[in-house]
């Protein structure tokens, strides 16, 4: 074996040079027999192909949470254990990545393996990828193609739970106007009905004038005396009358808003819409993306190379 001096720093390096040059055999041979390894052991065989498949969405229709934007909810729900584990049980996972179902950290295992099998990045234009590998390409499409699928029924799920609270809601202080402009309703029927007073305004100017009519002409009679009645019922109830007519519009009005926020309640509760924009459909891959096959001979010939020259100068260096 030969010594290397390490006193001078520039005469070392050369040495190191011509050391390297002389065992360039030897290294050449660890480096084509680490190659035939890496070859061997990355073949299908042994590691099994896998194709990625992708697809870009784009949110929509999605409503104002807090301060998250349309992107940061979708990615919450891609995320959700909810569509994770449908994800899991249609396509059999646990089967796919050689996950044992009886080990009882089996679930540890698996979210490791889906996530590094599914993946979600926002791109710099704000919309999401949606990645997915599997030693299947036409099921790595299907897997990409039903996480959109399964991730507009989650939202449309999220958001008609949403609106059903708001429905009830909505329904009850329609019913309570309703129950009110009802009651209002009677009540003045019942003071119409009784005292004859249709309109306290204008049978006011009518009965009063009338009234005074009959007062300065000194006429009696069935008409006066009518007129009297209704004089004296309009003194008495014609204010509360009035009163319950104003009180009548208020509350009308209010039964027309609440009415109309419960009939858009009910609609945005049955209506069926997506709430992601296909921009890049999932297709079925015709080219594996792993293993990289070239890269694992490129490391693995000139990590046994490397390991092997500093195997040999430090065996050097122990005989010095």
């Amino acid at each position: 074996m030969e010594i290397i001096d390490t006193k001078n720093p520039m005469k070392s390096n050369m040495e190191i040079v011509q050391f390297a040059a002389k065992k360039w055999k030897l290294l050449f041979v660890i480096g084509a027999i680490a190659g035939i390894f890496a070859y061997v052991f990355s073949l299908p065989q042994f590691i099994p192909p896998k194709f990625k498949s992708e697809a870009v969405i784009y949110p929509a229709n999605l409503g104002q949470y807090a301060e998250e934007n349309g992107l940061e909810q979708m990615q919450q729900y891609l995320e959700s254990n909810e569509l994770r584990d449908y994800i899991i049980e249609k396509f059999n996972l646990y089967d796919e990545y050689d996950i044992n179902q009886e080990d009882p950290n089996k679930r540890t295992y698996m979210n490791a393996a889906y996530a590094e099998h599914i993946t979600f990045e926002e791109t710099r234009f704000e919309s999401i990828r949606i990645k997915t590998l599997s030693t299947d390409p036409v099921k790595a499409r299907d897997i990409a193609a039903e996480i959109i699928e399964e991730l507009n029924r989650i939202i449309r799920r999220t958001e008609r739970k949403k609106y059903e609270e708001i429905v009830v809601i909505n329904k009850k202080m329609m019913d309570d106007k309703k129950a009110h402009l009802d009651s209002l309703e009677k009540v003045i029927r019942e003071i119409s009905t009784k005292y004859g007073i249709l309109d306290y305004i204008t049978q006011s100017e009518r009965v009063t004038e009338k009234y005074m009519d009959f007062l300065l002409s000194g006429k009696k009679g069935k008409d006066f005396e009518e007129a009297k009645t209704l004089y004296e019922n309009l003194q008495k109830h014609g204010r509360k009358y009035h009163d319950y007519h104003a009180q009548l519009n208020i509350v009308n009005e209010d039964y027309m808003s609440r009415l109309e926020s419960y009939e858009h309640a009910k609609k945005n509760l049955i209506k069926i819409q997506t709430y992601s924009n296909v921009l890049v459909n999932p297709e079925v891959s015709d080219k594996k993306s792993y293993p990289i096959r070239w890269l694992i001979l490129v490391i693995a010939v000139f990590a046994s190379m490397g390991f092997t020259f500093v195997m040999l100068l430090v065996l050097g260096y122990q005989k010095k």
